[in-house]
């Protein structure tokens, strides 16, 4: 995991602070639970800072695209309220903790990020420095707890060597490499544990810590830092000065921030996950989690219930035997002649009841029984169609390629209640366009194929796109896309290339699309029904065959092809 050090951070301010002072602050985003992105205006471009706590701590511009949660949260809520205009940024003392000092539309403000990991945090203080919100509920952080309504409080700072003291040197006793690192982490400050490690392998190179030293002292005063990506103990590191003997894999060249955009987002997977994507994610799994809980109590009820059909028999069994049963008997032997060889058969009565009660009793119990049994039957049914739904929302989620793709989503668990907005909430955010957008292809004899990105464009596409004679594909249990191909006119029989073109496209777009051979379903759009009712990309089957192949996945075109 890439972490921002001190030094690094130190040369990300200087760099935000010649582009970003004074700039006016058009918007506030908070696309993830520990992350807001501020747009800002500085008189010649529109930029985005993007801040970070937690585990991936970070502060720097971006060019990325964000998911936003339907409703801004709390904290966004008031920043957009409050401030205005960015004066300065700087950092405070030499821990990583950043100030961002804004005019406001009553009064000076300041956030206050502190970026220190796990136990990091945004704050935001009015003109008396008085706290007056946090993105997180602050907690106790060493001996220090802020509260709403008072100063702020820094970092406790142990008492250390000044990096910046002219006069400060390594202590003559200090041999070799790891000595050197370890005076550096305990004794001075600023430094960190990468940076020391940086320099411990410069002297490990050139055996010379007073000079290794005090070239890396020389960078750090002005500020002649060459941020890049190492390779240290296995594991790719960022630092500000690389110095001797490390093996850089990248170097920042065309702009600390895009660099760092690059390092910390390399895909769009990765920064999609910073926003709404990750949190319906997490619903989702969620409440397969709670499902599947729920599936194996129906087991549990199912099991219980297994003997009802045994209290109409032994019913039927006492009837015929009624002669041999007397009021007061706690139970009866019988012969069961409907079995071969005939058996002896015990069952067990109610002394207070004459035969006739019994057997009644009997039947009334197999009676609630079997009615218990239909109601675990339809629980267990529809949990498995509950769970089909959500293992293909989570799907969609994973192919999704814009936001608009996780909107759908999004509004897919906003239409079942797993989630809620606003009555507030903008109308423009709950809007998806009216025709469900579909992945397209040609399949090699050039027949169309087309396939859905999520439950509701498969909906729309079974529902409405597939004739009787077009052939209909997915993967077998499992979820996937829906998939079509379609005839297009032709007469007789489709070709085998098509069909089995078609039948790797949709194995390629279903969960097995990593798997070396995937089942699909191949079958008639005649065959395809939607029940009344169902969950969105939901569909039973009359009849159906499957195919084995290898799992393919083609470049998608969504402009409509011309009929």
């Amino acid at each position: 995991m890439l972490k921002i050090d001190y030094f690094l951070l130190e040369l990300i301010v200087a760099e935000l602070r010649a582009k970003l002072s004074g700039a006016s602050l058009a918007k506030v985003h908070q696309p993830g639970d520990d992350s807001l992105v501020l747009r800002l205006w500085n008189g010649r471009q529109t930029l985005k800072l993007l801040l970070q706590v937690g585990s991936e701590s970070r502060l720097h511009l971006t060019r990325q695209e964000f998911n936003n949660p339907f409703q801004p949260p709390r904290f966004c809520q008031l920043l957009r309220s409050r401030l205005k205009r960015l004066e300065t940024i700087r950092l405070l003392g030499y821990e990583r903790v950043v100030e961002l000092c804004f005019d406001g539309v009553d009064q000076r403000y300041r956030l206050v990020c502190e970026l220190i990991g796990n136990r990091g945090n945004l704050y935001l203080f009015d003109a008396a420095d008085l706290l007056i919100d946090a993105l997180h509920k602050p907690q106790m952080v060493g001996d220090r707890l802020l509260r709403r309504g008072e100063p702020y409080i820094p970092l406790t700072q142990t008492v250390r060597l000044n990096l910046a003291d002219p006069n400060l040197v390594p202590p003559e006793n200090l041999y070799d490499a790891p000595q050197l690192e370890q005076w550096l982490m305990q004794e001075v400050s600023p430094m960190s544990k990468g940076q020391a490690a940086v320099l411990g392998a410069a002297v490990h190179q050139k055996s010379d810590i007073l000079k290794v030293f005090s070239q890396f002292k020389e960078d750090w005063l002005r500020q002649r830092g060459q941020v890049s990506l190492i390779e240290s103990e296995s594991q790719p590191r960022l630092v500000a000065y690389s110095g001797v003997g490390a093996r850089v894999l990248k170097s920042a060249t065309d702009g600390l921030s895009q660099f760092l955009d690059q390092c910390f987002s390399p895909s769009e997977e990765v920064v999609s996950e910073i926003g709404e994507r990750a949190r319906f994610r997490h619903i989702v799994k969620t409440q397969i989690s709670r499902l599947q809980k729920r599936q194996k109590n129906i087991v549990v009820e199912q099991q219980k219930s297994e003997s009802f059909t045994e209290r109409r028999h032994q019913g039927e069994l006492l009837l015929a035997n009624l002669p041999l049963v007397k009021k007061g008997m706690r139970s009866v032997e019988v012969t069961d002649w409907g079995v071969d060889p005939p058996q002896a058969v015990t069952i067990e009565l109610q002394a207070e009841l004459n035969p006739q009660e019994n057997a009644a009793r009997l039947f009334k119990r197999y009676k609630k029984e079997k009615r218990g049994v239909d109601h675990v039957e339809r629980r267990q049914q529809e949990t498995a169609e509950e769970l089909e739904w959500l293992e293909s929302l989570l799907l969609a989620l994973d192919e999704a390629q814009e936001a608009s793709d996780v909107i759908e989503v999004g509004l897919e668990l906003l239409a079942a209640g797993l989630i809620s907005v606003k009555k507030s909430e903008p109308v423009s955010r709950r809007k998806v366009s009216a025709e469900p957008r579909l992945n397209q292809t040609l399949s090699p004899g050039g027949l169309r194929i087309f396939w859905g990105r999520n439950n509701r464009s498969n909906d729309h596409l079974s529902a409405h796109m597939t004739a009787a004679d077009d052939l209909w594909f997915h993967a077998y249990q499992m979820p996937g896309c829906h998939l079509v191909l379609k005839r297009d006119g032709i007469k007789g029989d489709f070709s085998a290339a098509d069909i089995e073109y078609a039948a790797r496209i949709a194995a390629g777009f279903s969960r097995g699309k990593d798997e070396p051979r995937v089942d699909v379903i191949v079958t008639e759009g005649r065959h395809v029904k939607r029940p009344k009712g169902a969950k969105p990309g939901l569909v039973t089957l009359t009849e159906h065959r499957t195919l084995r192949v290898f799992p393919l996945r083609v470049r998608t075109d969504e402009n409509p092809l011309d009929n």
